[in-house]
């Protein structure tokens, strides 16, 4: 009985299965007639599905002759085509690259048709980072993956780690695997609670130096004289009470060093870090011997390079040697569309903390998490879930606005902030408004706290001496 294939795909009516594939596939009879053309395929060739079933491809894809379709090829000759890359359809004006095979489609030794699967450059992207990540965790994780990824190079994160799905998030994710295995410096600029760490950890784990050890150090953290010290090293002697002591360029060897907050790093020692990278060799404190500086340099900042550049609290100089390559991290309050993402997760992660059962929030309380400003931003919205699941039910499915701890709900009622957004808002000044805003906010938080600064700048994730310079910035006072 002869098998005809145009017959078999209609009677097992198989379209719809293939349109669950992510790959690109098409497949022709052995007249050379398109019989299978899934979804994925419409969007790589920027085709109507609906013109190209029942055609012959030679005619589906403008060839001269059949002679010309790769498909009639295999289907005479047997011979498959195996992993071919070439610019396959025009989109937005701009060629559309796919890597493709075809093979012949053999029943009991019969040739009845042929197939090809393809692929674009965005999935073939995607398949390697997916084979990059699994092998980075199978080196990281550890038994136990609720205790996460703590090992001996000194990370707990990869870009599985990373949840975000806006275009943003992606773009920024995106070029951080690209630059993961080149020895360029790279700063992360991105505000307080976004996720620069877990980001420069991933992007070590991503690259050729996962293997070596990722040293993090906030800048905002340490005395100016202590923090010299940890980045050259000491020789015993320099100074009363100094020992001798590696610095973390050193102990980094081939790795990474992380500087989160760098902008905050004293001038002076700016200076210093600036001619130890421009001659990639750095002395101990109190040793004329010099030693190579052989790692990487990852850098952060919370606030924007150039207006710390112009504010005279970043050398430039500096910012051009540490800067080989920039990547922004979008506030949350502009990747809206992960927040639902983030909720749930932090709902799973203190679930499981705390005994709790949740399983997602009420639509109430997901409109006023999207409406609010998030100034804390993925950080804040963390320990808010967390407060709000210690305040909940043991058997509560679904948080609501009722479990927002009482000492938790001025902040969230900032959402109603009096700052109106006229027809005229082209012929205000965006930066004030924002300052404005700024001001605000940190004012309720001084207010809230009895203008203890200190603990003022603990819940803004603030150094003490950042929040004080933005209170005079901004011209907070306590009246």
């Amino acid at each position: 009985m002869e098998i005809k294939l145009s017959q078999l795909t209609k009677d097992l009516n198989i379209q719809d299965f293939f349109d669950t594939f992510s790959d690109g596939i098409m497949i022709t009879d052995e007249k050379g007639k398109i019989v299978i053309y899934n979804r994925a395929k419409e969007i790589q060739d920027n085709r109507d599905r609906k013109e190209m079933l029942g055609k012959y491809t030679w005619e589906a894809y403008g060839y001269t002759g059949r002679e010309g379709s790769e498909h009639w090829s295999v289907f005479k000759t047997g011979v498959p085509i195996i992993n071919k890359y070439s610019a396959h359809s025009i989109v937005d004006g701009e060629p559309k690259y796919i890597s493709y095979s075809t093979y012949p489609l053999t029943i009991e030794g019969k040739t009845i048709g042929v197939y090809s699967v393809s692929k674009t450059e965005d999935t073939l992207h995607q398949s390697l980072v997916d084979t990059i990540e699994k092998k980075r965790e199978l080196h990281f994780r550890g038994e136990d993956e609720d205790l996460g990824k703590y090992n001996e190079n000194g990370t707990r994160y990869t870009f599985s780690d990373i949840i975000g799905e806006s275009e943003e998030m992606k773009s920024a994710i995106n070029m951080a695997q690209n630059v993961a295995f080149l020895d360029n410096s790279i700063l992360i600029v991105g505000e307080t609670g976004t996720g620069k760490e877990v980001l420069s950890q991933s992007i070590h784990n991503f690259g050729n130096k996962f293997r070596e050890s990722f040293i993090g150090i906030n800048c905002s953290a340490i005395p100016e004289n202590l923090l010299e010290s940890m980045l050259f090293g000491t020789e015993k002697g320099a100074y009363t009470g100094a020992v001798d002591s590696a610095g973390l360029f050193e102990k980094a060897g081939m790795g990474t060093v992380f500087l989160d907050d760098i902008n905050t790093m004293p001038l002076s020692l700016q200076a210093k870090l600036l001619r130890a990278l421009q001659e990639r060799r750095v002395s101990r404190l109190g040793s004329g011997e010099s030693y190579e500086i052989k790692c990487r340099i990852l850098s952060a900042t919370n606030e924007d390079p150039f207006k710390l550049i112009e504010e005279g609290r970043l050398r430039e100089d500096l910012y051009y040697r540490i800067a080989g390559f920039t990547i922004n991290i979008p506030p949350l309050r502009e990747r809206k569309e992960d927040i639902i993402r983030l909720v749930e997760y932090f709902i799973r992660r203190y679930n499981k903390i705390l005994g709790k059962s949740a399983i997602g929030v009420s639509s109430e309380l997901k409109k006023t998490l999207d409406e609010y400003y998030w100034p804390g931003n993925i950080r804040e919205l963390e320990n808010l879930i967390e407060n709000m699941l210690v305040n909940s039910d043991k058997d509560e499915k679904y948080l609501d606005l009722k479990n927002i701890p009482p000492y938790l709900k001025d902040r969230f009622s900032l959402r109603e902030v009096d700052i109106k957004i006229e027809k005229n808002l082209a012929k205000q000044n965006l930066n004030k408004l924002v300052e404005d805003f700024e001001k605000k906010i940190i004012k309720e938080y001084l207010i809230e706290n009895n203008w203890n600064i200190s603990k003022t700048a603990r819940i803004l994730d603030l150094n003490r001496n950042s929040l004080i310079y933005k209170m005079k910035r901004l011209g907070i006072k306590n009246d």
